[in-house]
């Protein structure tokens, strides 16, 4: 799909996104019309919901012969992860080896989450101070305690505003499909944001950067324009592909593009050295592209078992199956595959998905995967690389160590849990009662994304559609 048009459809099916699991009429609706719509939490290991407030407590002084970390809560707007992260690199003086956090939150959103930093650094967060970044909760401690992944999952409180029809029309609606979600699930999709809101290409310069295709990659990075970015960007992009004449671009170049400026500033240096431009961009930004053309395989996989009528919530004979740490929760490392009830233990497998204590895993593909193991995938993944021209050994790549794709595993499917829904709140200028809002809160497990359980909701592709 070489050409996108401006609508939700378009963009979702680019990147694999193409079913739903609910019947439910679309609400419509908008989120984040208001920073405040969108609230996310960290939920820890030990089932901590962080808070958004900052906290003003005594803090228990550093002693060196206990304490190696300095822990904190990151409270952020209008700014993600990974530039929160460089900020903060930048006033502490440390590597990115010594910060640490757990996930990548979103940038139009308030989100609470854990971080680390190697050292004493109370007081120097103590004094911190940024318009969109507040520190809280600081604590010494002798272990980091914080990795990517140690996180039970979030905390969702969102807002979705101007509903196709006053809220008092729609809660019949929300109710029915809260029930639907709740018993069955929805698609466990990498959501629009993990390719890019506004130019969705994320995978298609991870595929290019495994093929050794960098100087597509730049030139893709670069110049290539999408409908939803801004007309002066897309001008921009334009006007810097005609010249190639870095010295230009980079007096001119806009204040929002810089990751471009990075690669434009390595190749005012290196003009033909396309490689080291694309690696002239934090190794997490170049991490998460590559692994999003992973992604973009898992959705389009999910996306055909769908559409062939075979259950996301359910297994099918030669699934893979993962034992559930809890209900509704996250993924153990104990995996069995389904025989369709041919097998002893079978009946088992039936037993916990009837105590939702199970889920129906696919390949995150990588170079180890072998692809026989999964057979109800094994024939949908075989096409897609045939489609995209793409071997399993392009994973196998050549990054001094930097990068691993061997392949892994993730649910196809996943429940929210703690679901509730009421009037939406007040925020900003809203009327004190919101007639045409809802308010939502759930949690979710980590990896699992927000946006693709409202999509189930509020169904704007359909209204578009029609």
């Amino acid at each position: 799909m070489e050409t996108l048009k401006d609508d939700l459809e378009d963009y979702e099916q680019f990147v694999g996104i193409e079913e739903f699991s609910t019947n439910t009429p679309p609400i419509g609706g908008k989120i984040k019309k208001s920073i405040a719509d969108f609230v996310v939490r960290e939920i820890t290991e030990t089932g901590e919901i962080l808070s958004t407030y900052e906290k003003k407590e005594p803090i228990r002084p550093f002693n060196p012969r206990e304490h190696n970390y300095t822990l904190f809560t990151l409270i952020k707007k209008n700014t993600d992860t990974i530039h929160a992260a460089k900020i903060l690199m930048k006033y502490l003086s440390v590597s990115r080896n010594d910060l640490t956090w757990a996930g990548i939150k979103d940038n139009t959103a308030i989100t609470a989450q854990k971080f680390s930093v190697k050292g004493n650094y109370i007081q120097s967060l103590q004094n911190f101070s940024h318009k969109n970044i507040t520190i809280s909760d600081i604590r010494p401690s002798k272990k980091k305690m914080i990795a990517l992944g140690s996180l039970w999952g979030n905390r969702f409180a969102i807002n979705i505003r101007e509903l196709l029809e006053p809220y008092d029309q729609m809660r019949s609606i929300v109710h029915k499909w809260t029930t639907q979600v709740n018993e069955t699930g929805f698609p466990n999709y990498f959501g629009l944001q993990r390719f890019g809101q506004h130019r969705p290409n994320s995978h298609t310069l991870g595929k290019l950067i495994f093929q050794d295709n960098y100087k597509r990659a730049c030139e893709e990075f670069l110049y290539k324009t999408y409908p939803r970015e801004y007309e002066s960007i897309k001008r921009f992009r334009k006007e810097a592909e005609k010249r190639k004449d870095y010295n230009w671009i980079i007096r001119n170049c806009p204040k929002g593009l810089s990751y471009e400026k990075m690669i434009f500033r390595q190749l005012q240096k290196d003009p033909e050295n396309y490689k080291r431009a694309f690696f002239a961009l934090p190794r997490s930004l170049v991490n998460l592209i590559m692994s999003s053309f992973q992604s973009y395989i898992f959705n389009k996989s999910v996306s055909f078992r769908m559409k062939k009528g075979d259950p996301i919530h359910r297994p099918i004979k030669g699934d893979i199956v993962a034992v559930l740490l809890e209900k509704k929760g996250n993924t153990s490392l104990i995996r069995y595959k389904y025989h369709g009830g041919d097998c002893w233990n079978d009946h088992i497998i039936e037993k916990a998905f009837n105590h939702e204590r199970a889920a129906v895993l696919a390949p995150i593909v990588g170079h180890k995967t072998r692809l026989d193991t999964y057979s109800s995938f094994s024939h949908v993944l075989r096409e897609l690389f045939e489609e995209e021209n793409f071997e399993l050994s392009d994973y196998k790549h050549k990054f001094s160590g930097l990068f691993t794709f061997r392949g892994t595993f993730r649910p196809i499917n996943r429940k929210p849990v703690k679901t509730s829904f009421h009037e939406a709140h007040v925020v900003g200028n809203y009327p004190e009662e919101d007639p045409n809002g809802v308010h939502l809160e759930f949690s979710l497990t980590k990896g699992t994304y927000a946006t693709m359980l409202l999509r189930e909701l509020m169904k704007r592709s359909q209204i578009e559609k029609k």
